[in-house]
């Protein structure tokens, strides 16, 4: 027992040792693909060898988990490829996504090969029974050292109560840190290991079974009210393809847990059986109506590599539901065909895990053909081409979608083209560059602007703010701008003054007298050459006036700027100022 925690120990050491050894890479070799290797490897055989080593002891552990480092590492090496820099690949969600299933996946698989009365590696009884083992063994290890950080805090703030700081200090290093979440880890791994036939995931998975019906109800009063609702409203956007897509992996983990690793231990009362029998049979509606949904989105925006992802998890979820629905159809064995579906799904994840890795499947490729097809075609208004995601999200692929857009800009007739790659060319951020649906702004400023008020005391407005302020407010604002106050007064005033002197930049407020008579704020302020919405914060006064006469007030006359610890505008007894 004691050799075993220290073996489960020093391995966890190790890993924090590795990734501390990480973090002190020179840039210039991080900049690389080194660190990309090193940080793959490290998360994959740390995590697969600490999840073997109870079952296989130290020497198969660490056999399998480098074998599994390293094909997963020449995978994201693979994948790196189709970028500038490493980094991005990681940068791109999809590819985390397909590492994970190529680390995690086939570790049961290893398992079940190595351990020993073990039928192979395709034995179900093993791999149902490891792959919730792990779960639950990693689920204790890491709440174990959020307890180790709590204790050690709160021991370290007590010394400090008595003048001693040397364990606040401690904390304090990168290397004590990532020590001492590994050790934890490690620690609570096998003592969780020690402990199976009392930390075991049985109960987790009883619990779980009582979820099948009330999962099941739900999903067919969804169904009977689809017809009642219709689908326009179902695949307004993607979010309802992505709860069908979550409840379909519910119902799939539901119906998985039902079968449990054999006939003995899978259901038996005909409640929980025949509600596992209806989510099998349901499934290939959700998953159909999630596909669809997901095709109509790209039928009307064309493929982006978030879209391939959800699309290939609809094809996964897919694959299940019709082998799930064909098992239940198959009869009185249909538990035996969904235990041998499980096992063909999770091969067929990690040969897709590693295709998506591979040029076979990219999709950064797919996504920028499909834009630039829809562009050429004339169904993408050039304020949607996703310009600043071709030049820094979507690798070489984006890189030569943004080559052919230059080569068009070089004809006289695409000004307009032209103008938005020069933008492009300048942004420092994704924010820097107009989206959709914004690049017609400095026209609607143009016409706000000729119905607002401004006290500047003599400063022009800088035409960012106005943009910014056109951004926030509601395009019918304009129209409320121009109609008078019983003065004869714009109904709105734009004040710019120095609200901050305790920091730099400056700051403005907007003033609007609805119709109503309620009188509307919003203030901004400066950073750099951009302008940010804040709140505009009332500090009281002698007395509130009625909305019409402060716009009477302020466009008549210049408000006078009172110190309040920060300035603040004075308008007939009551001050307004812009918060920090």
């Amino acid at each position: 027992m004691i050799g075993a925690r220290i073996q489960y120990l020093l391995l966890g050491m190790a890993g924090g040792l590795a990734f501390w050894l990480l973090q002190k890479i020179d840039e210039e070799i991080a900049a690389g693909r080194l660190l990309l290797a090193l940080g793959v490897f490290s998360v994959v055989f740390f995590g697969g060898a600490l999840a073997m080593l109870s079952e296989l002891g130290l020497r198969r552990a660490i056999i399998g988990a480098a074998g599994l480092g390293v094909a997963a590492t020449l995978l994201a090496l693979w994948e790196s490829l189709g970028f500038a820099k490493a980094g991005q690949t990681l940068s791109a969600g999809h590819a985390v996504v397909a590492l994970a299933a190529i680390g995690a996946l086939p570790v049961p698989f290893l398992i079940a090969a190595g351990l020993p009365g073990s039928k192979g590696w395709s034995d179900y009884r093993v791999l149902f029974v490891e792959s919730w083992n792990i779960v639950v063994r990693y689920g204790a290890a890491w709440l174990f050292i959020g307890v180790v950080w709590m204790v050690l805090m709160l021991g370290a703030e007590l010394l400090v109560l008595v003048g001693i700081s040397f364990l606040t200090d401690l904390l304090r290093e990168d290397l004590v840190i990532l020590l001492i979440c590994g050790a934890a880890l490690g620690l609570g791994l096998s003592v969780v290991a020690e402990m199976s036939d009392m930390v075991s995931p049985y109960l987790l998975l009883r619990l779980l079974r009582l979820l099948t019906p009330v999962v099941l109800a739900l999903v067919l009063v969804f169904l009977a009210a689809l017809p009642v609702r219709g689908l326009t409203h179902l695949f307004g956007g993607l979010t309802p393809s992505g709860v069908l897509l979550g409840m379909a992996w519910a119902s799939i983990s539901l119906v998985s847990i039902a079968v449990d690793q054999d006939d003995v231990e899978a259901v038996h009362g005909p409640l929980l059986s025949w509600a596992g029998r209806g989510l099998a049979l349901v499934l290939p509606v959700l998953a159909a109506l999630a596909g669809w949904g997901i095709l109509l989105r790209v039928q009307d925006h064309g493929w982006t590599p978030d879209r391939v992802m959800a699309a290939t998890v609809a094809a996964v979820v897919l694959g299940y539901a019709g082998l799930y629905a064909l098992s239940v159809l198959a009869g009185r064995s249909w538990m035996a065909w969904v235990r041998r579906a499980n096992i063909l799904m999770a091969l067929a994840l990690i040969a897709l895990g590693v295709l998506w890795l591979s040029p076979l499947i990219n999709p950064e490729k797919i996504s920028a053909r499909s834009q630039m097809a829809r562009f050429a075609a004339g169904e993408l208004p050039l304020a949607e081409l996703p310009l600043w995601e071709f030049k820094r999200e979507w690798g070489h692929a984006g890189e030569t979608a943004l080559a052919e857009l230059q080569k068009l800009a070089q004809d006289p007739a695409q000004g307009d083209l032209a103008k938005r790659l020069a933008q492009l060319d300048s942004a420092e951020s994704r924010y820097d560059l107009p989206g959709p649906g914004e690049t017609d702004l400095a026209a609607q400023a143009e016409e706000f602007r000729a119905h607002v008020t401004t006290v500047t005391g003599g400063a022009e407005v800088p035409e960012a703010l106005w943009i910014e302020l056109v951004r926030v407010t509601s395009p019918d604002y304009a129209a409320d701008c121009a109609a008078k106050t019983a003065a004869g007064h714009g109904r709105c005033v734009l004040v710019l003054a120095d609200f901050r002197p305790d920091v730099s930049g400056a700051e403005a407020i907007f003033f609007r007298a609805r119709p109503d008579g309620v009188l509307e704020t919003q203030a901004f302020r400066s950073e750099g050459e951009r302008w940010m919405t804040t709140a505009a914060v009332p500090l009281g006064g002698t007395g509130a006036l009625p909305a019409d006469v402060l716009i009477d007030t302020l466009s008549g006359q210049a408000p006078a700027l009172v110190p309040s610890g920060i300035m603040a505008l004075e308008i007939g007894g009551t001050k307004f100022t812009v918060s920090p």
